[in-house]
């Protein structure tokens, strides 16, 4: 099926970040903090296996390349994937923006297997150029032709090492939910080894890896908004599987907090006039402001911090294990309960609302409010002192994660960052990454040994019960061919004797 164009062209969405030597970094008024060096987050890893040539080119990284995995899509953490790699030149000069701008054959059977499993599966990796659309589009139309990973390789005429490629962020243009599969973003000089050794008749075969960092505690940390709807749908949705890993994870809420230009006219946008802590009005011109998410997220932070309860200590780990069940509670309904557009204040987000809700899960509002009146100011400075590459963010083991807020793939990130697997994670996570089962399930004309072994059995089955049904039919013919046999020498014995006269 052919993909509906965006309504509107969107431009290729991206930051370079700058080298730092901390996390906690504080921005000047009005300036936006973006991006991470690769020392804060995994890269995206590439190993060239075959051909030997190949392998000899990328001799000094012993074969590795290292890219800058997509926010949007869905990674293959916990998993080590090999696949061939996949390269057409656009034949309408549109760069592989759209569908019918390039062809991608069907794999070869025998070109890709994955190391955890026997049977023999396809795993397209398509290659495509930067530019003319967005990073998304593309990874859209590659997924669309049947891609399964997608390497993006950066624009003829660049300048970018493989350092600067790292320290971008291949962004979300606001479509990538229709991404299922994962992407990353390679230097021209890399990509450029690549693509010459996929137009060749061999093929090429490479690993991709995406390894975060482990500890036997895994230290999860979210920036949010305490009214943002699509920070709300993520808490919802992993509420269960928190609480589920609630002896295993230590989490630390963030809140999305920015300076600006001192000045009289925000829109109470901001908590006074200095205009040193501003939030983001979530209903424009709406009754809700941001002075009103600021007082939210002090909330949120007091009722983590009065109610959280330490759980087991874990040796060999520096992260001290945190659990406030109460928090959970109240953060994975507060916008069902009380939201952005509501009726009056009693039902709309706010103080009222806020505290009729705390009441509703067990939690004290007065103590709340005390925490919230004597903390205030030291909270929103720490919170916009401590910022992210963006306003929505997750890090794991200090970390920068990529891919979707998607409850289920987090849980599989977080999973996967454990030196030893707890018990919780072999419920939680399925076995095979969901886009991986799909490829297992449907591609391939090969037979597993479980499928062929089922098989052979369902056929001796029906050879044994055909012979019986055989012996049977056999069986009543020879007695009915005996009976006639003895019937017609009995007639003819008496055939023989004559009648006596009387």
């Amino acid at each position: 099926s052919s993909l509906p164009p965006p309504p509107v062209p969107r431009p290729e969405r991206e930051w370079v970040a700058t080298m730092a030597p901390v996390l906690r970094l504080a921005p000047a008024p009005g300036r936006w903090l973006v991006g991470m060096a690769c020392v804060w987050r995994v890269c995206a890893q590439i190993r060239v296996m075959a051909p030997e040539s190949l392998v000899n080119q990328f001799s000094e990284t012993k074969g590795r390349i290292d890219g800058s995995t997509a926010t949007f899509g869905a990674p293959f953490y916990g998993d080590r994937i090999l696949g061939r790699l996949v390269w057409r030149e656009s034949t309408t000069g549109h760069a592989h923006c759209r569908e019918d701008d390039y062809v991608v054959p069907q794999p070869d059977q025998t070109a890709v297997l994955n190391h955890e499993h026997n049977e023999v599966k396809p795993i397209n990796i398509v290659i495509v150029r930067r530019g003319k659309c967005s990073f998304v589009t593309k990874v859209r139309v590659a997924q669309t032709k049947g891609a399964h990973a997608v390497i993006i390789v950066d624009k003829e005429d660049s300048t970018m090492t493989a350092r600067d490629i790292r320290r971008i962020i291949v962004a979300d243009d606001g479509y990538g939910n229709a991404v299922e599969i994962p992407s990353m973003l390679i230097s021209r000089e890399e990509g450029h080894h690549l693509i010459e050794a996929a137009k060749t008749n061999q093929q090429v075969i490479v690993e991709l890896a995406w390894d975060v960092p482990t500890d036997n505690v895994v230290l999860v940390d979210q920036w949010m908004s305490s009214a943002s709807v699509e920070s709300h749908r993520f808490l919802k949705d992993w509420t269960d599987k928190r609480k589920a890993l609630n002896e295993v994870i230590k989490f630390v809420p963030h809140y999305h907090v920015f300076g600006m230009q001192a000045s009289a006219d925000y829109n109470d946008l901001c908590s006074d006039k200095t205009a040193q802590y501003c939030a983001e009005d979530p209903d424009g011109s709406g009754p809700v402001t941001g002075s009103m998410v600021l007082d939210e997220d002090i909330r949120q932070l007091c009722i983590h911090e009065l109610y959280k309860v330490r759980r087991s200590q874990i040796a060999a780990s520096s992260n001290q294990v945190e659990y406030a069940r109460e928090y959970w509670d109240y953060v994975s309904q507060m916008l069902d309960a009380c939201p952005i557009d509501g009726q009056d204040p009693e039902s709309r987000f706010g103080k009222a609302c806020s505290e009729r809700l705390m009441g509703k899960v067990g939690i004290d509002a007065q103590r709340v409010q005390l925490c919230a009146d004597t903390t205030r100011d030291a909270k929103l400075k720490e919170q916009r002192e401590n910022v992210a590459w963006s306003p929505r963010a997750l890090r794991i083991n200090g970390w920068r994660y990529s891919g979707a807020m998607d409850a289920d793939l987090v849980t599989r990130a977080i999973c996967s960052g454990f030196v030893t697997l707890p018990d919780a994670c072999k419920t939680l996570v399925e076995p095979v990454h969901p886009v991986l089962k799909k490829i297992y399930q449907t591609s391939g004309s090969g037979v597993s040994l479980g499928s062929f072994v089922t098989a052979l059995l369902v056929v001796a089955a029906l050879g044994l019960a055909a012979l019986f049904l055989y012996k049977r039919s056999l069986t009543r013919h020879i007695h009915s061919a005996l009976r006639e046999e003895v019937m017609l020498e009995v007639q003819a014995q008496m055939d023989s004797y004559k009648q006596l006269a009387s």
